[in-house]
């Protein structure tokens, strides 16, 4: 058993502020920023003493523990081929964790114990079925450990329904799985009272209404509380206070964003606004630990995170807002996220990040006032050579209020840049947020600037902003990317003659559909994992509710103006508008954008006899999760854009700070 030497930090002192160097920086080796961690995943263990976490060895992320007492770090995995997922206590002596399987997302579910002793496999991915039993393979995801049973964990498994998750005992050394909460629905969600007891449930049925449903506990009979029509207003329990009684409650009732309310249980009356913002949804999923932060000793939700234009805090005990405003000035700048509390309420686990920092876990003593650093998750990224993160809002030029972020190479005057536009994917729901993005930083130290847009259809924005990006993929929300471009290039910060754009996923799309319909902007493209062929991704055959997401959101194919509107925006149908240099890459495993799309473009490209590159990497899937094979992929694309990007050519440098730019928007919400 492999024993590592934990150092642990003395206390720190208050750091300057960091500041830009005052000439553009080296250009780093492409593993500095897509090596894996070195260190991630941490938590203590329920008794305080231990600290799990995710390290690599050979290559690939495996678990380990840290013993704080003696400092030390035990690697208990030791996968060659395979890499360590979501670990968490079950107990002070068991852990569980997930296994990946080449990029096809079915995962299985491992536990060892806390000194390597008795592995096994409790539950198999769907590409495994039949390893360990046919109960096994309904397992759908873990749900909360159980302080007063150590033998089981709290999760969801389709065993009453074929496709309904019921919530069950899975015993921690068998996999036996045995019912707690039959579903009463097609369930989307439950929520758990702080006993481990089954409170909540949201479904949904075929007529596209959403229950919530509330019992008293085990035993009790579930009662509707609230429905609502989908994509109408309405509210969401997430989760509960220490009382049991009171919950806190995500509503847009009555507003444009998602805010957090309390809601008594007893009564089933909505109370009072906790925290709220008018441009920006509070939004928190089920069981969401790390926004809603609950102190086990104090019996109560201490604070709440939530995302406007950077992570945010609300804080409900003052000694915890007093603790984050000490560290606030003890690193500046940065975010500090609670990821644990030890149950006795004495040590926080602290996770601080930035723009330019992708993160360092710290150890805080509240009895001894003292912050201790525990490890550097990422620790050949130097900050001071990273580039600032600043949010930015333009006017589309439907006069739609367009939030995002602009990254410019530190350095650098921010004049005449190459720029490099860097959709999100998704669309639905996911945004771009302040935060340390190895790929955006990677181009910003080739000189790059890069902007992130959180185009209409982004989540985060209000259910309204989301619904405004229906049915528009090649349409105007490709239109927010080309308004953002031009805005940029009016502002003298781009240059028109080297604008890339490079994007995953629906960000793949993107980039596809910027150079077949607006190929005058760019000077190349990167498609990586991207949708080409918006109809071969709508499954022929769907449930009610997946089939009501695909007809409102993508196209309803039955109707013949979906159907033409999906064929005019598919840009494998227009392979031979492409103009300039495509360097474009697929995993063989994709589950959500199957390979198929690959082979069409391509298909498309040499008929229409347009130059490109190709690369598809069989054991990935959607995205390259392998160190080796991302490294080697980022390596290609900046040969590629050095081949095809001139780069920077402007000798003026910056003294000092980072030159500010104000960029208001021009337009309004509507």
């Amino acid at each position: 058993m492999k024993r590592i030497t934990l150092l642990i930090a003395a206390v720190l002192a208050a750091g300057p502020l960091l500041a830009a160097p005052p000439a553009p920086v080296p250009e780093l080796p492409v593993g500095t920023f897509f090596q894996a961690p070195s260190i991630s995943s941490l938590a203590f263990s329920p008794n305080g003493k231990f600290v799990l976490c995710v390290v690599p060895y050979e290559h690939r992320q495996n678990l380990a523990v840290i013993d704080l007492e003696k400092g030390v770090k035990t690697l208990l995995t030791n996968f060659k081929d395979r890499q360590v997922e979501g670990p968490i206590w079950a107990n002070d002596d068991r852990i569980l964790f997930r296994v990946d399987d080449d990029g096809q997302e079915s995962y299985s579910l491992y536990a060892v114990n806390r000194d390597g002793s008795d592995p096994a496999i409790l539950a198999s991915g769907w590409t495994k079925a039949g390893t360990t039993g046919e109960l096994n393979n309904r397992f759908r995801g873990i749900l909360k450990r159980l302080p007063k049973d150590k033998d089981h964990i709290l999760v969801l498994a389709n065993l009453t329904h074929n496709d309904w998750a019921d919530v069950a005992r899975l015993h921690l050394k068998t996999g036996l799985m045995t019912v707690v909460a039959r579903a009463p629905g097609e369930v989307e969600g439950y929520v758990l009272d702080r006993e481990g007891e089954v409170r909540f449930a949201i479904t949904h049925d075929p007529q596209q209404m959403r229950h919530v449903l509330y019992r008293e506990g085990v035993g009790k009979e579930w009662q509707e509380v609230a429905v609502y029509q989908q994509d109408q207003p309405g509210w969401e329990p997430v989760a509960f206070d220490g009382d049991n009684r009171t919950a806190f409650v995500l509503s847009n009732l009555g507003r444009r964003t998602r805010a957090i309310y309390r809601y008594d249980t007893a009564t089933h009356t909505l109370g009072d606004l906790v925290v709220g913002d008018d441009t920006y949804d509070l939004k928190a999923t089920y069981g969401d630990t790390q926004k809603i932060i609950y102190d086990d000793s104090r019996k109560k939700v201490v604070g709440i995170g939530y995302e406007t234009d950077r992570t945010r805090f609300h804080w409900f005990v003052p000694e915890y807002e007093q603790m984050h405003r000490q560290i606030e000035k003890t690193l500046p700048d940065t975010v500090h996220q609670i990821t644990q509390i030890s149950e006795d309420g004495t040590r926080v686990i602290f996770f601080s990040y930035s723009d330019r920092d992708p993160g360092v876990y710290y150890l805080f003593d509240q009895n001894r006032n003292k912050l201790s650093e525990l490890a550097v998750s990422v620790p050949q990224v130097d900050p001071l050579l990273m580039a600032a993160v600043r949010p930015v809002a333009y006017a589309a030029r439907d006069g739609l209020k367009l939030h995002g972020y602009l990254t410019l190479p530190a350095g650098r005057e921010p004049k005449n840049l190459p720029l490099i536009v860097h959709p999100h994917g998704g669309p639905y729901g996911p945004r771009d947020r302040w935060r340390f993005d190895s790929e955006v930083q990677f181009y910003a130290n080739r000189g790059f600037a890069v902007l992130q847009v959180n185009y209409r259809g982004s989540g985060g924005y209000g259910d309204w902003f989301e619904a405004a990006g229906y049915k528009k993929w090649g349409l105007e929300m490709q239109d927010d990317l080309t308004d953002g471009v031009k805005w940029l290039v009016s502002q003298g910060i781009a240059d028109p003659q080297r604008v890339v754009i490079s994007g995953a996923s629906y960000g793949g799309y993107a980039t596809m559909a910027g150079l077949v319909y607006t190929p005058e902007l760019y000077r190349a493209g990167i498609n990586y994992v991207g949708v080409v062929n918006i109809e071969s991704l709508i499954p022929k055959a769907l449930p009610p509710n997946r089939l009501y997401w695909m007809n409102t959101r993508i196209a309803d194919l039955s109707k013949s103006e979906d159907r033409k509107r999906v064929t005019a925006t598919s840009p494998v149908n227009f392979a031979d508008r492409i103009r300039v240099p495509l360097l474009m890459a697929y995993g063989k495993n994709d589950p959500r954008v199957p390979i198929d799309q690959a082979y069409g473009i391509e298909h498309a490209l040499k008929r229409a006899n347009i130059p490109y590159e190709l690369i598809i990497e069989g054991d990935e899937g959607h995205g390259f999760r392998k160190e080796e094979k991302r490294i080697a992929f980022f390596q290609r694309v900046d040969a590629f854009l050095k081949k095809h990007v001139p780069g920077p050519q402007s000798t003026e440098i910056i003294l000092g700070p980072t030159k500010v730019i104000e960029m208001p928007a021009k337009g309004t919400e509507p």
